[in-house]
């Protein structure tokens, strides 16, 4: 997708049509349906508060996520394995310079909810593979385009089935090679069940 495509909307307004958007889908969007998700995101890079050493904080993402469930483990607690493929483009004015980077990434995601439904708050990690096609976005530089893939993430499953999310998500090469200045960002998710 060319830069001037997206430049003049920014990722807030970017999160309310992803919010619109899901709210319009919500009615269709019911756990109970099935085993899938498709996972809407809109974010932004991070500084170098948390692991990555370089600021990335003026650029802009969106997403698209896959999701299929393939265990649902109904205790005291509901524990649930995803399999997930993502897709992530971002963009930021580097000193002028206009960069891209898309990520794509594929990794088990274990979602934990402290009640017996898949209902209410929920806690998420996801580890697994991602491949960068740029291995120079803003003020950082990797050394592989292959890269670990990490996600935290925290949200809210609605009774009808709708589900919004917030993760961090990092990369990184795990130090099998140097540099390793990670690469993070943060995202607001609109998940849709089917």
């Amino acid at each position: 997708m060319p830069r001037s495509c997206i430049s003049p909307i920014s990722v807030h307004l970017y999160a309310t049509l992803l919010l619109i958007f899901g709210t319009i889908l919500s009615p269709l969007s019911h756990a109970e349906k099935g085993n899938q998700e498709l996972i809407l995101s809109g974010g932004k890079g991070l500084d170098n508060t948390l692991i990555q050493q370089k600021s990335i904080a003026s650029a802009e993402m969106l997403g698209v996520n896959w999701s299929y469930q393939f265990y649902d483990y109904p205790g005291k607690h509901r524990l649930q394995w995803w399999a997930q493929v993502s897709y992530s483009y971002m963009w930021e004015d580097h000193k002028g310079d206009e960069q891209t980077q898309q990520i794509w990434e594929l990794k088990p995601v274990l979602r934990w909810y402290p009640r017996h439904e898949a209902q209410g708050l929920f806690g998420e990690l996801g580890i697994g593979a991602a491949y960068l096609t740029e291995r120079s976005f803003g003020a950082i530089d990797l050394s592989t385009n292959l890269n670990f893939s990490l996600h935290f993430g925290a949200g809210y499953t609605l009774l009808n089935g709708s589900t919004i999310s917030l993760r961090y998500s990092h990369f990184s090469n795990g130090y099998t090679n140097t540099p390793n200045p990670g690469f993070d960002f943060a995202s607001l998710n609109w998940h849709v069940h089917f």
